[in-house]
């Protein structure tokens, strides 16, 4: 099969990210966020739930996809609960950006981030 016309140039693009990665690597942005009270508990408890790792050489790749997602899930829920305060119903908190990052990929990756969200009626 042959690669569309535009490969090259995006081939370069791609190393290019991966040098400009390299030079954020070691800063920490974080960012300041608003989630639901429930959401920040569900993250909460993901962070606390003790699990067991010892089988995991056979893991598939979509295994191992959703155990790094649920890693993430859990280190939000670890931000928030160092950060967190509560603001009636929501809970405010700081991020660090490669999580937020993580997240937003994960559920993009999944079919599930609405990018241009229906108008409520």
């Amino acid at each position: 099969m042959d690669e569309p016309a535009n490969f090259d140039g995006w081939a370069s693009d791609a190393e290019r990210l991966y040098e400009l990665a390299q030079e954020l690597l070691p800063q920490t942005p974080r960012v300041e966020l608003t989630v639901s009270r429930t959401l920040a508990d569900r993250a909460v408890a993901a962070w606390h739930r003790d699990e067991d790792l010892a089988d995991l050489e056979n893991e598939t790749d979509a295994q191992r996809t959703i155990r790094d997602e649920a890693a993430t899930l859990a280190l939000i829920g670890k931000s928030i609960e160092e950060s967190g305060v509560e603001d009636g119903d929501k809970v405010l908190f700081k991020l660090d950006a490669w999580l937020l990052g993580n997240a937003l990929e994960a559920a993009d990756r999944a079919g599930r981030l609405e990018v241009f969200p229906r108008p409520t009626q």
